[in-house]
């Protein structure tokens, strides 16, 4: 009986000892998990926006990969059917917007503003993991000077502050898991809440809006600058 006993204590030892050498790998793989999905995605919902007194709620959609991103502030449709977009964003290898809604906005010359390393700015899960995934799983955070990335305990991306500058991006799920809302506030003067009807996590095609000539910068531009959102994506990219 006692041998039996002393059998049963070495195989519990044993289930112990493999699941304890398990849990490192099971932190790694759900923190490679989350990061997958920033990767690549598109999702569609509402956008409700305030800039400089100016305030709109519509449908949108964006779409990212890791080499680009574009966003699409649209008209509604009939029975939710995506209209024709008022307002485009895109960021690649260049930055450039259009916009039927408001036409000043394409005559902003952000483009030198924004940095053009766009591999930098979308990197790949992996090399995301290989160089800050040791400290995420350790902290739950990323800092950098005035930059903080936030996780949740489950690894999901919770928020990115630059408390220099005042620029702030928060991350709310669903209950499985899936962008819900996103909420962005640079400054005083610039917030944007994108609510998310559906997310799906597979490789987007990106059609890239046509490259503008650089046109004359106005005053949205410095606004755009103090409120420090180049700052913010300078932070992010790594870049000095």
């Amino acid at each position: 009986m006692k041998r039996y006993r002393i059998v049963i204590v070495i195989l519990v030892l044993l289930i112990l000892a493999g699941c304890s050498g398990n849990l490192r790998i099971s932190e790694e793989e759900k923190l490679k998990r989350e990061l997958k999905k920033w990767e690549s995605f598109s999702g569609e919902g509402i956008a409700e926006i305030s800039a400089f007194g100016f305030s709109l709620r519509k449908p949108f959609y964006v779409a990212k990969s890791m080499e680009q991103m574009r966003m699409d502030i649209v008209e509604g449709g009939l029975l939710g059917a995506m209209g024709a977009p008022v307002i485009s964003m895109y960021l690649g290898e260049y930055f450039t917007m259009k916009s039927t809604l408001m036409p000043a906005l394409e005559a902003l010359n952000i483009a030198d503003k924004i940095p053009t390393r766009s591999l930098s700015l979308f990197s790949s899960s992996d090399m995301l993991f290989d160089r800050y995934g040791a400290e995420i799983i350790a902290n739950k955070a990323i800092i950098r000077d005035s930059l903080e990335i936030k996780f949740r305990k489950n690894y999901e991306l919770e928020s990115v502050v630059d408390k220099a500058s005042g620029a702030r991006m928060t991350v709310d799920y669903n209950a499985g898991g899936d962008l819900d809302e996103l909420d962005i506030r640079v400054g005083k003067g610039i917030s944007a809440r994108l609510i998310f009807d559906a997310v799906d996590y597979e490789r987007p095609q990106i059609v890239a809006l046509e490259r503008k000539e650089a046109g004359a910068s106005g005053g949205l531009l410095d606004i755009f600058n103090q409120g420090g959102i180049f700052d913010l994506l300078k932070g992010l990219m790594g870049e000095e």
